[in-house]
């Protein structure tokens, strides 16, 4: 007799006796999948079984580290010091966010990797603390010289660079961990 198996990480519904051994969408093992009719709709329950705190840590610098990027081109472009305070804002939550990033990461690391001598997580660390150093050496320069955005000031330059570099690694960060989520991709069948 066939069964309805529901993945609980992203939904994917499969009818079988079993569940499948990976789920064809996003790769979760057969232990990730509840029979449907032992589903209810609890939204409260469904999150905290499903919510993975390093995913959502490791979202906020992918996503506001270019946002910030742009906001400081239009603060030149348009002259608005308002723009480039809300870069500056958006950089704080970086930095406050990236430590449990780290945090997560390197947990979920041990949990479900064993602590792996892989050089892909490696990497990821190497990247999550040259983050952190970018962030706060960028915060840092503003809050000392609060107006080098003003023209002529030396340290504008430094502190776009800073930022700047942030880019590449929340890119790399990204794609690494994109990597470790999407692994059963590269598999042959």
């Amino acid at each position: 007799m066939n069964q309805k198996w529901k993945c609980t990480v992203c939904g994917y519904v499969h009818e079988g006796p079993a569940p499948p051994d990976l789920c064809p969408l996003c790769g979760a093992e057969a232990s990730q999948f509840i029979p449907l009719e032992e589903e209810r709709f609890n939204l409260v329950r469904d999150f905290y079984d499903t919510l993975v705190v390093h995913a959502v840590a490791a979202h906020f610098p992918n996503g506001l580290t270019p946002a910030a990027l742009l906001l400081l081109a239009l603060s030149i472009v348009l002259e608005d010091g308002g723009l480039e305070r809300a870069a500056f804002w958006l950089l704080a939550v970086v930095l406050a966010v990236a430590p449990v990033s780290v945090f997560t990461g390197v947990r979920d690391w041990r949990r479900h990797f064993s602590g792996a001598q892989a050089g892909i997580f490696y990497k990821k660390m190497a990247l999550a603390a040259a983050l952190v150093l970018l962030a706060a050496s960028a915060l840092t320069l503003r809050l000392r010289h609060p107006d080098l955005m003003a023209a002529g000031s030396g340290y504008r330059n430094l502190y776009l660079a800073l930022v700047g570099a942030m880019l590449p690694v929340v890119v790399l960060l990204g794609h690494y961990g994109g990597k470790l989520v999407f692994h059963w991709r590269t598999r042959k069948p």
